[in-house]
C-alpha cells in the first residue's frame, strides 16, 4: 500500500475539468499539474512520464532516471524499480485507478564497515481503487501481491526474508471535523526471515625476513543463526481528521520554491514577506496534521529458532496510537505477546513455573501542548534569518515545558505466569520537576506462587530467606473480593512513600539532592565533607578563620581530641 503514497501525490489536483479528455493535450494538462508536486525537471529529465493508452493515462516513475540526475556519488548505486499505474477519469470527478507489475529492486552502499547490499522483489503486484480528489486520497483500494523476498549482505550480517499470498484493503472519506478518515489492513502469509551472523574480518600480518607484510582481513566466519517466522503477518492502521489535501499543498509550496531551500544561505534569494506569510498560512491549515493516528504490526504463531532452541509466541504485536497537534496531546507504545513457549534453558527446574507466559506493556505521554510551540514557532519564524527561530523563543518554549511538563501513563500492563498475574497501571507527574507518582498493583495467585517457593525451598534452602519478604508483602496488600491483592503506592514530590495509606518512607532529609551517587558506591567530591545533618560543608569553610580557635586554643583542646 506504499505505492498509494506516489498514486495520492500524483493525483490530487485533478478537476473534472481536466478529467473528461483522455488524449495528447489531457496529458500535458496532466503533466502540468503533476509538476506541481514533484518540479519541473522531474517531467523534462522523465522521471515521470504521462502518456494516453486507452480511455486512460499512463504514469510511470523512473528510479532509474532519478537516480541519473542525481549528483554524482559513490556512496551507493543500484536500481528501485520502475513504478506504472493506469487512471481513468470518472463522472463524479474522481479517479479509477490500476496498476499490475512485479517490482524487482537492488541497491549497493559504500559504507565505512565494507559493502553493503540489498535486493528486493514483489511478485505480480496488482492494485485497483478510486481515487477522490476532494479528499487527497482513495476512496477505497484493494492490492494483492503473490509473494515477497528481500535479502541484505554485510561484513557482519546475511538476511533473507519472503512471505506469501498478501492482500490489503483501505477506505476513506471526509472526516466529520475536517480533514479524512481512514482505515487501512494489511496480511500476508507465511513470514520467514533468516539471519546469519558473522564475526568482524580478522587481519592477519605476517613477517617474512624481518619485513612485515600488508595485513590482509580474512573471511569472516559465521557464528550464529537465527530464524523467524510466523503463519501470518498483519498491519493494521486508522485515522481520523488527517490534512492531506493540506499537507500535500504544503509540499508543493516546498516543491515550487525547492531552487531556494537547496542554496547555501549567501546564495538564495530571500523569500518575500507575502511568499513567508502565504508559507505560515498553509502551516497553519494543515495543523493538527491529524486528530488521531492509531496502528499496530503483529504476528501470529510466530517462532524464533536460537542455537539453543526455539522460541515460540501465539501472538505478539506493536501499538501506537497518537494524537495530532493540540494543547493536551496524548500518545501512547504498547507491546504485547501471548502463548510464550520456552526452549530448554540453562536454569534450575524449579525456576521455569515463573517465565512469563504472556507479557503485556502499555505506556506513553499525556498532556503534552505541542499546539502552543508549533502555533508560536510558526509566528516567530523568519526563513531570511540565519537563524529562523530566535534563541530566545527556544529558552521560551523550553521554560514554559519544565514549568509544565506532560505526566507519564502507565495503561494497564501484565506478566501473567502459569500461576499468578501481577498487573500496573498509574502515572506519573513531574511538579517542580520532582516526580510524583501514583501506581495500582495487583496480583493473581498469590498464595499459589508461595507454595511454589516453599516448595522450591526444600531443594534450594536460600529460598527461604526471601519467602518472609513475600509474605510481608502480602500484609502490607489489600485483599479484593475476587482474591487479588492490591497495593496502591504514593510516591510524593519529597521523596516519601505510602502503600495503602500506611507510610513506608518518610519524606527525603532537607537539601537531599535528587540524585543520590552514594547508592552506587560514588564516594562524596574531595572538597566536601558530610556534616551530622547530612549537609555537605566544604573544606573552605572549616577553615574559615572567624569561627577557627586561634593556636593558643587548639593547643589547650589537643588533649581532650587525644583522649
Amino acid at each position: 500500500m506504499r505505492k498509494l503514497l506516489l498514486i495520492s501525490c500524483s493525483l490530487l489536483a485533478l478537476t473534472p475539468a481536466s478529467a473528461q479528455t483522455v488524449d495528447a493535450n489531457g496529458a500535458k494538462e496532466l503533466s502540468a499539474t503533476l509538476s506541481k508536486y514533484f518540479g519541473k525537471t522531474a517531467l523534462e529529465k522523465k522521471v515521470l512520464s504521462v502518456k494516453p493508452e486507452g480511455d486512460s493515462y499512463k504514469i510511470t516513475f523512473s528510479t532509474a532516471k532519478l537516480l541519473e540526475i542525481l549528483p554524482k556519488q559513490d556512496l551507493f548505486k543500484g536500481d528501485f524499480g520502475e513504478y506504472s499505474f493506469l487512471t481513468k477519469p470518472l463522472a463524479d470527478g474522481s479517479w479509477d485507478v490500476s496498476s499490475k507489475t512485479t517490482v524487482n529492486g537492488s541497491v549497493e552502499i559504500n559504507a565505512p564497515t565494507g559493502k553493503e547490499s540489498f535486493k528486493w522483489s514483489i511478485d505480480n503486484m496488482d492494485l485497483r481503487g478510486v481515487f477522490d480528489p476532494k479528499i487527497g486520497t482513495f476512496s477505497k483500494a484493494t492490492s494483492t501481491y503473490d509473494g515477497f523476498k528481500m535479502s541484505s549482505s554485510s561484513s557482519t550480517q546475511e538476511m533473507e526474508a519472503t512471505a506469501g499470498k498478501a492482500k490489503a484493503e483501505m477506505a476513506a472519506s471526509a472526516g466529520a471535523s475536517g480533514g479524512v478518515d481512514f482505515t487501512q489492513v494489511q496480511t500476508a502469509e507465511n513470514f520467514k526471515e533468516t539471519i546469519s551472523f558473522k564475526s568482524d574480518p580478522a587481519v592477519e600480518e605476517t613477517v617474512t625476513d624481518g619485513e612485515a607484510k600488508p595485513a590482509v582481513p580474512t573471511t569472516p566466519e559465521e557464528f550464529m543463526k537465527v530464524g523467524i517466522s510466523a503463519a501470518n503477518l498483519g498491519v493494521d492502521a486508522k485515522g481520523s481528521g488527517v490534512r492531506n489535501v493540506e499537507i500535500l499543498d504544503l509540499w508543493a509550496f516546498f516543491v515550487a520554491h525547492s531552487d531556494d531551500f537547496a542554496k547555501t544561505p549567501e546564495e538564495k534569494t530571500k523569500l518575500s514577506d507575502a511568499e513567508q506569510a502565504e508559507l505560515k498560512t498553509k502551516l497553519l491549515a494543515a495543523l493538527p496534521l491529524w486528530e488521531k493516528l492509531a496502528g499496530s504490526y503483529r504476528f501470529s504463531d510466530m517462532s524464533v529458532d536460537t542455537p539453543i532452541g526455539p522460541f515460540v509466541t501465539k501472538n505478539i504485536s506493536q501499538e501506537v496510537n497518537f494524537d495530532g497537534i493540540s494543547k493536551s496531546g496524548a500518545y501512547n507504545y504498547a507491546v504485547r505477546t501471548n502463548g510464550l513457549q520456552y526452549p530448554p534453558l540453562p536454569i534450575p527446574d524449579w525456576t521455569i513455573p515463573f517465565l512469563p507466559t504472556d507479557v503485556e506493556l502499555s505506556f506513553g505521554a499525556a498532556g503534552l501542548d505541542l499546539d502552543t510551540v508549533v502555533r508560536g514557532g510558526i509566528k516567530e519564524m523568519d526563513l531570511n534569518k540565519e537563524k529562523p527561530i530566535s534563541d530566545a523563543f527556544a529558552e521560551e518554549m523550553g521554560t514554559a515545558f519544565m514549568l509544565n511538563p506532560p505526566k507519564v501513563t502507565i495503561s494497564k500492563s501484565l506478566v501473567r505466569t502459569v500461576d499468578a498475574e501481577l498487573t500496573v497501571e498509574g502515572e506519573v507527574t513531574f511538579a517542580t520537576l520532582k516526580p510524583q507518582s501514583r501506581t495500582t498493583w495487583e496480583m493473581a495467585g498469590f498464595d499459589k506462587l508461595v507454595d511454589r517457593l516453599n516448595k522450591a525451598s526444600e531443594e534450594e534452602p536460600e529460598i527461604k530467606n526471601y519467602i518472609v519478604f513475600v509474605k510481608l508483602a502480602k500484609d502490607f496488600g489489600n485483599e479484593l473480593p475476587d482474591g487479588r491483592i492490591q497495593w496502591i503506592v504514593d510516591q510524593k514530590s519529597d521523596g516519601s512513600i505510602q502503600v495503602n495509606g500506611n507510610a513506608v518512607k518518610g519524606p527525603d532529609a532537607a537539601g537531599k539532592p535528587l540524585f543520590d551517587s552514594s547508592i552506587f558506591g560514588i564516594a562524596p567530591d574531595d572538597d566536601t565533607t558530610a556534616t551530622d545533618d547530612g549537609a555537605a560543608a566544604s573544606d573552605d569553610d572549616a577553615l574559615d578563620t572567624e569561627d577557627a580557635p586561634l593556636d593558643s586554643e587548639q593547643q589547650e583542646v589537643a588533649p581532650d581530641a587525644a583522649q
